[in-house]
């Protein structure tokens, strides 16, 4: 196991890769650049695995990927699956009955390392997001019919709603044991997803575990994100950055970087480094 001097944790949507865009050539040198100063590259996202090889490929130039909000970390270079954790069949049998009794529309994600594999149940004509979503990963999308068929376990739930409608909330009150998580869609860039996870699972709780595991102090983690899912990874974080596209309530709690079509990222690397003088 390589002996890191620090770590950089990377969110992806909306943080360095725009929507319907591509990753700022700059940003791509600073990240190659980390390896030479033996800084470990961990990108944090709410993608899965296939969803984040889809989108970057297969040599994207990497260490870890913290994958599903948490749910899963994967050592990027062996391709070595090092921590996952899914919901038991019991608990998926419960919130499957209790989204589809308060007429819910869902999806129902596989466990690791299959969960970009997902039913969906269409209860409540929800959003066109939800749909178009359906039909991005028609061949791994399958309907959902009947609430009383046996489950196993599931990587998470997804719930999409139009913002400010009350939808989150609602599924935060309906499952205080779990970890439900809010992201706005990368997809049209305003609905909000709702995510449920097993309690203790979030990007916060994955980056510890691996700087845990890499044996890296805290003061020499830096974070940059731009969305609500990425709340626990910067609280965590003692150098946390946040680009500028971000949602005006985040950028006045963290530290406001340039945008992610503009280098916010290699902002936030050159900032840390200015004040920790890691390498």
């Amino acid at each position: 196991m390589m002996d890191y001097k620090a770590m950089v944790i990377i969110d992806l949507d909306g943080t360095i890769l725009p929507r319907k865009g591509k990753i700022d050539e700059r940003d791509l040198e600073v990240i190659d650049m980390l390896e030479k100063e033996k800084v470990c590259r961990v990108i944090a996202t709410g993608r899965s695995v296939f969803s984040f090889k889809r989108a970057l490929g297969d040599e994207f130039p990497l260490d870890y990927l913290i994958f599903s909000s948490g749910a899963g970390i994967l050592n990027w270079k062996t391709k070595e699956l090092i921590y996952s954790r899914n919901l038991q069949s019991d608990e998926t049998q419960t919130i499957v009955k209790k989204l589809w009794s308060e007429k819910l529309s869902f999806a129902l994600h596989e466990p690791i390392p299959d969960n970009h594999k997902f039913l969906y149940a269409d209860i409540d004509n929800t959003t066109p997001d939800f749909y178009y979503r359906n039909e991005l990963y028609y061949q791994y999308a399958k309907p959902l019919e009947n609430p009383e068929v046996e489950f196993g376990e599931a990587c998470q739930f997804l719930i999409i709603s139009k913002n400010n409608s009350g939808v989150h909330e609602k599924v935060m009150e309906m499952f205080p044991g779990y970890h439900v998580e809010r992201t706005t869609s990368p997809l049209d860039g305003k609905s909000i997803w709702t995510e449920i996870f097993p309690r203790g699972i979030s990007k916060g709780s994955g980056s510890l575990f691996l700087a845990n595991k890499l044996d890296i102090p805290m003061s020499n983690i830096m974070a940059v994100g731009n969305d609500y899912n990425d709340i626990t990874l910067l609280d965590w974080a003692e150098n946390s950055f946040i680009v500028s596209n971000s949602p005006d309530e985040l950028c006045k709690k963290y530290e406001v970087v340039g945008d992610d079509e503009n280098t916010g990222l290699c902002d936030a690397i050159y900032r840390f480094n200015e004040r920790m003088d890691i390498w």
